[in-house]
């Protein structure tokens, strides 16, 4: 007598399908979110009752309009620069979120900004870090020769090391080809550099890298 017949060879190929269906599935979901570059930040020194701001770059690496909703601040020391709310952000694209560290005394502080957003991640959190020290008497004075008259102003940058990340001083674009920087902390290693911009926006490359060491308090 011939064995009765087996329909495992029909129901295989419909759970793999299955399967196959709800792998899918994940990886459009998981593929929708919110990037944040860098996740983490730390401001280092920063004298009290001035201010440093970084830039931190979001992207949509999905394939849906993600729509930004909140961005609550964890630490007192730590704000939110421009960045009207809600925003919404299409696949691909690239936004700026200005983060500010305003030591209020010395010591080291942490906090955190969490993007409230309808991605993969609801919540995205961004660590912060940043150590107050006490304002010091002394100011650098830095002027520089253009190298294009068709500028219309100037950028002024500085880093705590060569390699970066560099911090933009001025709030707007600075007419004169010098600037004095009075935020500074003594015994500390200030890097800085200036910028071109003509009347179209465009920024120009970093000038050469000047280096200058704060006598100590």
């Amino acid at each position: 007598m011939k064995p009765l017949p087996r329909f495992r060879g029909r129901v295989l190929p419909f759970c793999l399908l299955s399967i196959c269906a709800f792998a899918f599935a994940s990886i459009s979901v998981l593929a929708q979110e919110l990037d944040c570059q860098p996740c983490q930040h730390g401001f280092g020194k920063t004298p009290t009752g001035s201010s440093k701001i970084f830039n931190v770059n979001l992207t949509n690496s999905g394939k849906r309009t993600l729509k930004i909703t909140g961005d609550p601040v964890q630490g007192s020391e730590f704000s939110v620069g421009t960045f009207p709310l809600p925003v919404t952000l299409k696949p691909g694209g690239r936004l700026q979120l200005p983060l500010i560290f305003t030591p209020a005394s010395a010591g080291r502080v942490t906090g955190s900004v969490t993007l409230a957003n309808n991605g993969q991640d609801p919540q995205l959190k961004i660590k912060l870090s940043g150590t107050g020290v006490a304002q010091s008497s002394h100011s650098v004075a830095l002027s520089w020769q253009p190298g294009d008259q068709n500028y219309v102003g100037f950028n002024v940058y500085r880093a705590t090391s060569q390699s970066g990340p560099y911090s933009k001083l001025n709030s707007q674009v600075d007419t004169i080809s010098s600037y004095t920087d009075s935020a500074v902390a003594g015994g500390a290693t200030y890097y800085y550099a200036a910028t071109e911009v003509d009347a179209e926006g465009q920024e120009s490359a970093y000038s050469n890298i000047a280096v200058v060491t704060i006598p100590g308090s």
